[in-house]
């Protein structure tokens, strides 16, 4: 009998439960994709270190799932709250509240089964579109992604933990609340505003603590990027991120519609006072909610941006930080360790890539600390001593790169690969070596990087002569621009293990090469994990947060329809009744809406601009195309909900003539 009574509460109600159903039904399909990606085999077979992201995928779903369970009980109440003189009939008729329950629970089953069900369609859909996302950020040729039967069954158990944690907190609340609450709740009057004027104020004060935090954020990644700095101050700065964020929205909600009703003029126009009078309850009441899904949708906005942000960065910082296809420095590990000379890994790099040209450079040591002791971070006991590369080795290695050549008569050039190279004060300094004094050219931080060195110092060709050569280094420049740069590499560690045969197999026997393609991937794996990890956060972030709004609009739409029929007794139109419909619930959608779509210029702007002080022009350029596609996918979402909900309130709130 429940079961039957309950279908029929759910097919008579279809309108109100559509937005709901839709919400649960893409959780639920963005859980079957992700679960898909954690526990299938591409997950191993494409993305190196596999396990760890696949530990990662599964904390950020199952912290989702958290938050998706708190969101679907605040949801929920929403829902009672529009069928409260049902549930209060039942109660008067004789159903006791156990009944009520059960009721309830069967209710919320069918809701469940119906939701998974659709979830589940559509997530088979989603997991392929994920699928070639992946594909496309490893730069792999796209495959049908084989379906994970472990995959489907957490999904299905973590939709019933979710909609169990919701029945539970509205199952409490249907125990508790009384017969008169429930009948008798709808009539209870509104309560004003007290002291618009400092709620408006502390909206100002909150707004200048938002934009204050966000530019002190901004001034420490400079800071941090150019060397001298750290982010120290982060958790700080987002507490009062968050706090600004809630305090504008309880400011301005508590305050807005106050100071317009002040405008004699404003509220004298058509329907205005009745809109703001609307707005009034609804904005006031849910202040808090409104700010909590704006400070969501922001940071999923901000992180859906900066992954992808990441990722075209990445793509440009990799051509910066190894320039060549394969650079072989024959110090980077102690001699002992690294055992595979450039003439044994030749034969297996030509089997992988080809060997189109290469290049021989070499660096110089003097055993003493002339440069690094004019460095802010010199300690005599720590710091290496001063290397040197002739300005020939110099100009024959960047000269395939399309590097200008230097001169250098009589002088001196630093060339940094880390940006602390630049706070030092070299301009003074006359160097003394061989009987030759040299004096400073200039410091340069924009070369390519052909060294692992903090900086090496670039002199004429004679100041080396009674220098000792601690590495003869090769730059290769390989015949395939693309090839299994992983491959390569385990490939070259086989030969150190085989030279070693005999040894103890546990110590890390590491090779000097730097290989571009093998980095390029491991960087396409990172990314791909981040984008599509940010992706499944923000979509369930802004899905929740439009279907609060959608919910929160639809869940007073019992007082609306009271309020406008005594409109349209009044001689207010069936037209003039939808225009101040469209600008009640326009207002509410939007309220939230504004500081999200704002965030994109200044997450846009902070892109560039980091691209930028990396010298990333071409990464910079892409990034107000991220920004826009983001803000543009967050604006279709907004419409699409904001449509369901009006065209739902329009019909059960409009009267004709």
């Amino acid at each position: 009998m429940y079961f039957k009574l309950a279908f029929r509460n759910v097919k008579r109600q279809l309108g109100n439960y559509l937005i709901y159903f839709m919400t649960v039904a893409m959780t639920v399909a963005l859980l079957f994709a992700v679960n898909n990606i954690i526990y299938s085999r591409s997950l191993a077979v494409f993305v190196d270190r596999g396990e760890s992201a696949k530990i990662m995928l599964q904390i950020i779903v199952v912290m989702i799932s958290m938050v998706v369970a708190f969101v679907l009980s605040y949801a929920t109440s929403f829902l009672l709250k529009r069928r409260k003189r049902e549930f209060g009939t039942y109660l008067t008729l004789g159903m006791t509240r156990g009944d009520l329950l059960t009721l309830f629970l069967a209710e919320t089953m069918l809701i469940c089964m119906i939701a998974l069900g659709a979830g589940l369609a559509a997530g088979s859909f989603l997991f392929q579109g994920l699928m070639a996302v992946m594909m496309k950020l490893l730069e792999m040729r796209f495959a049908v992604g084989a379906y994970s039967a472990e995959g489907f069954s957490r999904t299905i158990l973590l939709t019933v933990g979710i909609f169990l944690t919701a029945s539970i907190a509205s199952a409490v609340y249907l125990k508790h609340v009384s017969i008169f609450d429930l009948i008798q709740g709808e009539k209870k009057v509104e309560k004003g505003v007290r002291h618009p004027m400092g709620c408006f104020l502390l909206a100002l004060v909150s707004l200048a603590g938002m934009t204050g935090c966000i530019a002190f954020f901004f001034r420490e990644v400079d800071q941090m990027l150019s060397g001298g700095g750290k982010l120290e101050s982060t958790g700080i700065l987002l507490s009062g991120f968050i706090l600004s964020v809630m305090g504008f929205h309880w400011g301005t909600a508590k305050s807005m519609v106050a100071l317009f009703l002040r405008m004699r003029g404003f509220r004298n126009r058509g329907a205005n006072t009745f809109v703001l009078r609307q707005l009034s309850g609804s904005l006031s009441a849910n202040s808090m909610m409104l700010g909590t899904l704006a400070l969501l949708m922001t940071f999923a906005v901000a992180g859906t941006n900066l992954s992808f942000i990441q990722k075209a960065g990445r793509e440009e910082a990799l051509l910066s930080e190894y320039p060549y296809d394969i650079i072989y420095y024959s110090g980077k590990y102690d001699p002992g360790n690294s055992t595979l000379p450039p003439e044994e890994a030749e034969s297996v790099i030509e089997k992988y890539a080809g060997i189109r040209e290469k290049i021989p450079y070499r660096i110089f040591e003097t055993g003493r600390q002339d440069f690094y002791s004019r460095t802010k971070w010199y300690e005599e006991r720590m710091a290496p001593g001063d290397s040197f590369m002739t300005v020939s080795d110099f100009n024959a290695v960047m000269a395939p790169l399309g590097v200008e050549a230097v001169t250098l008569e009589g002088q001196y050039m630093i060339v940094g690969n880390d940006p602390k190279a630049g706070q030092s004060d070299w301009s003074d300094m006359v160097y003394e070596w061989g009987g030759n004094s040299y004096t400073f050219h200039s410091c340069r931080l924009d070369y390519p990087k052909i060294s692992y060195l903090y900086f090496y110092v670039v002199v004429p060709d004679e100041a080396v002569k009674s220098m000792k050569c601690v590495e003869q280094n090769v730059a290769y420049l390989t015949e395939q621009s693309r090839y299994d740069g992983m491959a390569l590499e385990q490939a070259l560690r086989q030969v150190i293990y085989a030279s070693r045969e005999g040894e103890d197999s546990s110590e890390d026997k590491r090779h000097a090469f730097e290989i571009r393609e093998y980095h390029r991937q491991e960087e396409n794996n990172v990314s791909a994990i981040l984008v599509v990890s940010a992706l499944f956060v923000s979509a369930v972030f802004l899905l929740l947060a439009m279907a609060i709004l959608a919910l929160k609009t639809l869940s007073s739409l019992g007082e609306d329809r009271q309020r406008y029929e005594i409109c349209f007794r009044l001689g207010m139109g069936e037209r003039e009744q939808c225009r101040a419909l469209f600008r009640q619930t326009f207002s509410f959608f939007l309220f939230p809406f504004i500081l999200p779509c704002v965030m994109n210029i200044p997450v846009a702007w902070f892109g560039r601009h980091v691209m930028r002080l990396a010298q990333m022009e071409a990464a910079a350029e892409t990034v107000p195309l991220i920004t826009g596609i983001v803000a543009s996918g967050m604006a279709l979402l907004y419409l699409l909900y904001y449509t369901a909900a009006y065209l739902i309130a329009k019909r059960t709130v409009v009267r004709g003539g």
